[in-house]
């Protein structure tokens, strides 16, 4: 079982430090802007927005800023108590840096761990423990799979990448296969070996989880929101969010506003 100690949103200004001490909780870091300098057992990782930290229990680290600039980041802290539930980095723990395939869905996995954490119900403590195990789960799978697929890998990384930078469009598999110089049905078939989902899949929740990200965080409406991420029709909109998340947009703005509020 996954025992969550703290978790929370971090904004830091630039003189933001952590002085070098033994952890005494396993944590997970997820830059979301800005950059830091970590050090763990006197390594030193430079990690910028994107980046994504697991720090185990017991070890020496510290941190810095590594720039003038103010920084943004997700953290939890915990602890652990089982046999690792398959997963490599809870059964032997061991200091990994890696960026997420899926940023956006990430940091929306953390953003809605801490509202839970926040939140305190009764059921808190085991939605925590399901989120974290989530989140562990996809980031043993991502390291695995930057161990074995070598140049697949780093091809559905530049694919990814262009589809972060133009979801809010339409984009067909034959477009990312022209950006990559392949065919339609390579692009196809190294996208689903090396992430488990199809392009498809994979766009359609990158928007939703922007979506999310939006509704809490922006000023924009639903309709807005349906407009920018390049929807045709708001009802259609309506229908793929509620197919993701299991409600409507206007629904989960007006819960998360309630949540941050309680």
């Amino acid at each position: 079982m996954i025992e969550p100690v703290a978790i929370y949103f971090e904004h830091c200004e630039p003189n933001w430090h952590v002085p070098k001490s033994k952890t005494n909780n396993h944590i997970l870091i997820l830059i979301t802007s800005g950059s830091i300098l970590y050090t763990v057992e006197d390594q030193p990782f430079s990690m910028q927005k994107g980046d994504l930290i697991f720090v185990p229990q017991g070890v020496w680290r510290s941190a810095s800023k590594s720039t003038k600039e103010a920084h943004d980041m997700y953290v939890a802290h915990f602890h652990y108590r089982g046999d690792g539930d398959g997963l490599p980095m809870l059964f032997e723990p061991k200091r990994s840096l890696t960026r997420p395939f899926n940023f956006d869905y990430m940091k929306q996995r953390f953003s809605l761990l801490t509202q839970h954490w926040l939140r305190k119900s009764a059921y808190s403590d085991t939605i925590c423990h399901s989120i974290l195990l989530e989140m562990l789960a996809v980031i043993n799978e991502e390291i695995d799979s930057q161990s074995t697929q070598g140049k697949s890998y780093s091809i559905v990384m530049e694919l990814q990448a262009y589809i972060l930078n133009h979801y809010h469009r339409t984009i067909s598999v034959t477009e990312l296969a022209d950006h990559v110089a392949r065919t339609p049905n390579y692009v196809s078939t190294i996208f689903k070996q090396v992430t488990g989902q199809s392009v498809t899949d994979y766009i359609q929740q990158i928007r939703i989880a922007a979506a999310c990200d939006l509704l809490t965080n922006s000023q924009m409406n639903v309709g807005e929101i349906s407009d920018f991420l390049g929807y045709c029709e708001q009802s259609y909109f309506n229908k793929v969010f509620k197919k993701c998340t299991g409600t409507l947009p206007s629904t989960y703005m007006k819960e998360k506003v309630k949540i941050w509020k309680s």
